[in-house]
Parts: structure tokens; sequence; C-alpha cells
């Protein structure tokens, strides 16, 4: 047998000690810094009461005072005990920010899940945990996709806050705070043109009607850049808001949002190889080599593991396989009322209704996969497609290249629409309270929530089995596939009958109900220098079909935290949490009663049943210490966190002996979904927003993690007598434990292990240039983990530079200010998720004025 050696998963060393002393060094800068005030801090109050509203008087230039996602109601930052990271106005503007994906990107152990397709690109990995949960709009259900025009801030709550935002992943979440009212009058309009053919237009009008009663409506129209071969994107919003004041206790607000985004065509994900035989059991015909045959064996009934799944082959950056008709049409829409209503001295209520709703439609064209077939001299009893696999690792363009060892790299042209679409209307009602007795302050929470859900989607494609049988015409039959080595087979012209596709599934909906009560306690003593937060939520959650419910689960999580004020500037903070996510309805179980020495019968004696699964469950607890020194001329976090998500649901294929429906023994292969894998993310996040001058801001980040499954769910091996795996079963069983060792261990899917960025701007005082401003700064990430079935590939780091330059000024008492934004600026090639794509360098001009 030929010596192999299993690609081993990648690992970084967390050296925690390292970043917190640098934290400890940059502390004591606080006091060697200018002590000169900061900057007025603007005078937009919302005409909301302040209670469950975020307060930004206090907000100097990138440093964010004061949060609401923590505890839903408006608090310092620096006096919570929790982790809390958040992106003021200013920030999003100078970034020349497009979406939440730009904004994230320099927030601390946060990066991009995007897996867009139909799902939207609102998707972030947090701390290591990935999940299909969309952020939070103004602490309710949010969008898949945002425009940056009607967001006015971005916060993100470390770990698995279940208490107040119910189903998260452990990670924690974000939550973007939209735009509202003010008490100002305004009228501000943007124009952005850049040099692949983008252009914006944002425009933003608020307009106080009477002292009581303000509107304020946020419009854009965004043309994306054309930097591939195709691709054509453009999106609009519309988002009219009302804030009225009905008594002097008593205030409403109204929001509508409609984002609509059009690719016609998309640019889709950049294809990935695959070698042919690792994506499933091995044949005889493919894995002639008898010992490498039952290694494969092994490594696909441990895991499904597919080491043959590989990173994009050697080609142009710009390559894109979506035909010229293919399009993604997505529309988004949200309506939120929010009743705000003071009771005596002592309390405020709030009520919220929240309407949102998501459908999408996904006309596409090929499979985003090159199927490499390696040349015969790759099936022989010596010389099998392992090596093939270790010699494309090592030079994948001369392998490519070469017709003695590769055959065929095929792109099948499959036919296919996809639809999605969900809807969810929420209700809310939030009462805060606040007490003083004998030196403490009390500050009580209780809420009540229930959402009613309907979630659904459709697919209708051709064959695409195999390669051999194409039509132009058959709806049931794919296009002619591409070819790697002729560019004349790359045909994007075709196009299809999108309605005479063969139905594959007709688009059910399943109904979901989730009912909610929680209570929160927040308490401060000794002079405010203790601070304690403590609550818990029962949560139960119902879903099924047209039928009604058939799935019914509850839970209750608990959520506590303590701060130690060592000075007024600064706090230890500790805190515990859990949290639950539904990744799940049902699981295929084994049969308890399943007896192999009678007939298998799919009513009587089936080897697999159905039953519920649980949530998969959030743990986590943190320790850190923040900063706020010189009235937040150094304001900072320091965490060292550790979570854990239990129960995540994974696929395993079981082999089972016995008796089959015609009395013959035999093996079948029966695939099982169980409950039961851990995951675990361990590690430092350092934050620092720091003012050395009134006209200098530094924003930075580092986050160092350590992400393993520390438990695996693993089928029982086959038994040695197996025909599958007689021929030599001690390579099916060194395949099997070596699946084992890369699932145990693994980093789970979309995780980067090490984040760091930097954001900093000056701005210049001298009378000569006054109003003129520098930006820039960066990101990194490490390599990250790209698709669960091969845990050994890892989309490569890399790091992202942009800067800007703008210049502001005054013209008959009108504001006007332009900027330049260069985005990656050494023209990196990269990937932020699995699938997504980076964009070129790109330069923005942007003409502003307000009125």
């Amino acid at each position: 047998m030929t010596p192999r050696t299993t690609p081993s998963v990648k690992r970084s060393t967390a050296d925690w000690r390292l970043a917190l002393s640098a934290f400890a060094l940059l502390s004591p800068l606080a006091f060697a810094q200018s002590t000169a005030a900061p900057a007025p801090a603007r005078d937009d109050g919302v005409v909301t009461l302040p209670t469950f509203t975020v307060s930004t008087d206090k907000d100097v230039g990138y440093r964010a005072a004061n949060s609401v996602s923590a505890t839903r109601i408006d608090t310092p930052i620096k006096d919570l005990p929790f982790t809390v990271s958040a992106f003021t106005e200013q920030f999003i503007n100078d970034l020349g920010a497009l979406d939440l994906q730009d904004v994230l990107r320099y927030a601390p152990g946060v990066t991009s899940g995007d897996k867009s397709f139909v799902a939207g690109n609102n998707r972030f990995s947090i701390r290591g945990f990935d999940g299909d949960v969309p952020p939070q709009r103004n602490g309710f259900a949010g969008n898949r996709n945002t425009d940056s025009a009607n967001v006015a801030r971005v916060e993100v709550m470390k770990g698995p806050s279940s208490l107040l935002y119910g189903q998260i992943v452990p990670g924690g979440t974000v939550n973007y705070i939209t735009k509202r009212p003010v008490t100002r009058q305004f009228f501000a309009l943007k124009t952005s043109i850049g040099d692949q053919g983008d252009y914006r237009v944002v425009a933003d009008v608020n307009q106080p009607i009477t002292d009581r009663v303000g509107v304020r409506v946020v419009g854009s129209w965004n043309q994306d850049p054309k930097w591939a071969v195709t691709g054509d994107t453009h999106t609009w919003l519309f988002a009219p808001s009302l804030a009225v004041q009905l008594t002097k206790k008593m205030s409403l607000v109204l929001d509508y949002e409609k984002l609509s985004r059009r690719e016609e065509p998309p640019v889709g994900m950049q294809p990935n190889v695959q070698v042919a035989g690792f994506s499933g059991a091995p044949s005889a015909s493919t894995f002639v080599k008898v010992s490498d045959r039952s290694y494969q064996q092994g490594l696909f009934d441990a895991g499904s593991i597919n080491l043959g799944f590989l990173g994009a082959p050697p080609i142009a950056d710009d390559f894109n396989y979506q035909g010229d008709h293919d399009y993604k049409k997505a529309d988004y829409e949200n309506f939120n009322a929010e009743l705000n209503l003071q009771i005596g001295d002592h309390w405020v209520a709030r009520g919220n209704y929240s309407w949102n709703t998501r459908n999408v439609a996904y006309k596409l064209t090929g499979l985003a996969q090159w199927d490499v077939t390696p040349t015969a001299a790759y099936r022989t009893s010596s010389v099998s497609y392992f090596d093939y696999l270790r010699d494309y690792l090592a030079n994948p363009t001369a392998v490519l290249n070469d017709p003695t060892k590769t055959a065929s790299v095929l792109l099948n042209r499959r036919k296919r629409i996809q639809t999605s679409a969900d809807a969810f209307n929420t209700y809310q009602v939030d009462l805060s309270g606040k007490y003083e007795f004998a030196g403490v302050k009390l500050s009580p929470l209780f809420g009540a929530y229930r959402q009613y859900s309907r979630t659904g989607g459709g697919m209708t494609l051709s064959s695409s089995s195999s390669y051999g049988n194409y039509s132009a015409t058959d709806p049931a039959l794919p296009f002619t596939p591409w070819n790697y080595f002729d560019r004349s087979t790359w045909d994007r012209s075709t196009d299809f009958d999108e309605y005479g596709l063969p139905v594959v599934s007709a688009g059910g909906f399943t109904r979901g109900r989730e009912d909610a009560y929680y209570g929160v306690l927040t308490a401060k003593a000794f002079d405010d220098r203790l601070v304690l937060i403590g609550g818990a939520r029962y949560d139960r959650y119902r879903a099924g079909g047209s039928s009604g419910f058939t799935y019914d689960v509850n839970k209750t999580t608990p959520q506590f935290g303590a701060g130690w004020h060592v000075t007024r500037d600064s706090l230890l903070f500790a805190n515990y949490s859990r949290s639950f996510l539904v990744d799940g309805t049902s699981l295929t179980i084994e049969n308890p009663a399943y007896n192999p020495a009678i007939p298998l019968n799919a009513t009587t004696n089936p080897q697999s049943i159905r039953t519920p699964a649980a949530p998969t469950r959030g743990m986590g607890y943190e320790f850190g210490y923040k900063t706020d020194f010189l009235n937040g001329r150094v304001s900072g976090t320091a965490t060292w966190f550790h979570l854990e998500r239990a129960d995540r649901i994974v696929t395993v294929r079981q082999p089972v002996v016995g008796l089959n429906a015609n009395g013959v023994l035999s093996t079948t292969e029966v695939t099982f979904s169980k409950q039961g894998t851990v995951d675990q993310s361990e590690g430092v996040e350092l934050e620092f927003t720091l003012s050395p001058t009134d006209n200098w801001q530094i924003y930075a980040t580092y986050t160092t993690m350590d992400i393993r499954t520390t438990k695996v769910t693993l089928p029982t091996p086959r038994l040695a007598t197996d025909p599958k795996v007689s021929g030599d079963y001690a390579a099916y069983l060194q395949g099997f434990n070596d699946a084992t060792r890369l699932l145990l261990g693994a980093t789970p899917e979309g995780s980067a292990e090490r984040l760091a960025s930097l954001w900093t701007r000056y701005n210049f005082t001298a009378d000569s240039v006054k109003g003129l401003w520098i930006a820039g700064g960066g990101s990194y990430s490490s390599q990250k983990a790209q698709r669960t079935a091969n845990p050994a590939l890892f989309l490569p780091e890399y790091y992202l530079f942009d800067a800007a330059i703008g210049y502001s000024w005054k013209r008959a008492r009108q504001k006007w200010d332009v900027t330049l934004n260069v985005k990656n600026l050494t023209d990196e090639n990269y990937y932020p998720a699995n699938q997504a794509r980076g964009k070129p360098r790109q330069f923005v001009l942007t003409v502003g004025t307000t009125f």
C-alpha cells in the first residue's frame, strides 16, 4: 500500500498572554496624553423617549459611549459587564461602507460567513461560530441584506445572549440601528462614482412638521462595480420614518424600509475543484488498488470526508461561470411600529410590532465546481487517485496541463431555478423601571415576546448526474459542459425556459410560533462601583407544515454579569450566559426495535425512525477589563472568553447488517442524522479607540482564538467480513481513524482563528488646510476553514488595506464635502467566505452637501 499522509488540520497558537500584555502596556498611555476636552458632540437627540433608544450625544468620532444591545435599555458601554463593540455613523461613512460586511470586517472576533446564494450576505461568524441567523434590526428580526444608507450605528453583542434575542449562535449577535427623525431640519445628498462603472446616490431628508411630529426619508440607488467578465448588480432603497410625541409621556415611531436588489447576471462564487472518486463511496473501477479503495471507504464511512474537494484551480480572477440570462432578484421589506410610554416616575414601557419579509428568485446555469478526472495511469493496482491528489496539491498548474495525468476538467452546465421566501410577524412588550434604596440602584426589565414565522422555498433543475447526455432545448438535460482547456466552450449565451424544468421541491412552507418571557435586573452599589446584571428567559418554539405544529420545544436560558470599577474609568468584569438555536426539527436515528433476523420492512421493521431534534445549546463565560480614561481618549476592552456549542447535528452513514426485504442477509447503507457533536472556541479579544489629540482618532483590534471540534458523533466501523473492506481491513481502519482525527480537532466551517484591524483618521487644523482630513487602515484574516466535508481545506489568509482623503467646507451656510475612498489598496485577490468573492481595487469619489 502506498504510504499516505492525511492532511492535518492547521491550527494557530493563541498567544493570549502576549495580547493581554499589549493591552496593559497601552493603558498607561492614557495618562501621558493631553487633557484637552474632546470635540463637542452633535445635538441630534431623537424624538422618542430615551430609555429604549440609544443616545448619541456623548459619542465623539469613532468612540460610541452608549449601547442598547446588551440590556435593551440605553446604558454606558463602560458600565456593562459584557463585551460590546459599537460603530458610529462617522466610522461607517469614513469607510465608504455599503453594507454590514464592510463595517464588521473591522470588528474584533467577527468575520464574514457569507453564503449568499438565496440567503443574502448578512451572515457572520462571531468568535468562531456561524449560523443561519440574520442580524437584529433595532433589536428585532432584521434583513439578510442591508444598505448602509439607512444605518446609523452597528453594535455587536458578544457571547451566547439568548436572554434578550432568543435563537442565536453562541458567539453573539449583530444589531444594526436605523436612522430615525431628529429635532433639526436638514436635506443631505451624496453622489458617488467609481472607476469600474459603479455609481451611487443617497438622499436623506429630515423634516420636523411641528414640535411634536418629525418625518425622515432615506433613499438610495446603487450600481455595483462591474469588475468580473460578466455581472451587473443594482440596488435601491426607500426608508421613510415618522416620530410623533403623542403626549409628554408617550411617543410613537413608525418606520418602513424596502430594499430591492437585482443581479442580471450575478457574479457567482469562484468554482472549486472536485477530483473524481472522493465525493462518495469508492468503486472498484475508480480505485483499482485494493488498499486505497479500503482506505477511501474508511474516510467516507467515518464522516463523508471528501479530500478531493479543493480550492479554485488556476483561473482568471474575473472569471464568472454564470450565464448571460441568469438572474437573482431579491426584495426585503420591514415595517416597525414602536410605542413608548412613561408610567409614573419609575417605569417606562415599550410596545413593538415588527413585520419582515424576504423574497428571492435565483436563475442560474452551471455548478460552481470543476470536475477533474485523472487519467487511467492512476487507476492501476499500484497507483491510485490518492497519488494524483498528492501530485495536484504539489503543483496544480503542471498537473492540470499534463495530459498524461489529467484526462478532463469539466464544468457541468445544469439548469436551475431556486426560490426562497420568509415572513415574520413579531410582537414584543418591555417594561423597565428605576429605583434606589439606601444607595443601591435597581433597574428591573420585564418582557414578553411572540413571533409568527413562515419560511420555505422551492427548486427546479435539470439532471446533472453524469456527463455525456446534453441538450440545449430539453429542460431535463444540462447544456454542454465547459472545458477548462477550451474557452470556445465557455458559452454564456445559452438560455432555458425557467418554467419547464422538472420540479425537485414544490416549495412547501414551514410555519413557526415562538413565545418568550424574560426578566433582567441591573443593580449598582457602592457609589456605582459595583455593577450586577442577571436574568433569565423562558422560550417555547413550535413549528410544522400546513397540517399544524408537529415540533414543540422549550428552553430556559440565563445570563449573569458582574463588574467592579477599579477606578471611575476602568471596569473589571466577568459574565456567564447560555443560548439556543433550533438548527433542525427532526433526526433520523437507529430504530431500537429493529430486528436484523427478520426481513426489512419500512413499516413493521424499519432500520431507522424519525424523532424530534433538540436545539443546539450554547454556553460561554468571559473575563475582561475596560478602560475609558481621560474622558474617553483611551477607551478599550480586553477580554478572555470560552464558548461551547453542543448538540450540533451531523449526518453519518452507518452500515447495518440484516435480512433485506427478500430475506437475504446483506449490508444496507443507512443515513442517520445525530446530535452530540461539540465545538469550542477560546481566546482573547482586544479593542481600542484612542484619541491622542482632538484631531486624531485610532481604532484597533486584535483577536486570537483556538476554535475546534472537541467531540464528534461517529458511526460504527464495518465488520472485517464486509465485502467492501475485506480486501484490506487494516487500510479501512486506518482511513476510518484518520477521518476521526480530522473531524476531532477540526476548525468549524467559516471560522478564522486570528483577526486584526486598524483604522485611523487625522484632521488637519491649520487655517490653510482646515477641513482636510485623511484616513486609512486595514484588516487581516488568517486562513479560514472552507468546507466541513474536507477539514483540511482552508481559504488563504489575506490583508486588506483601504484609504480615504476628504475635504469639508461651507459656502453660503451650506455644508459641502468631497471624499476619495480607495478600497483594497493593494488589489488583493481574496475570498472572505466559502461562497463569497472579494472585489478588486476600487477608487470611489463622493461629493455631498447638506442644507
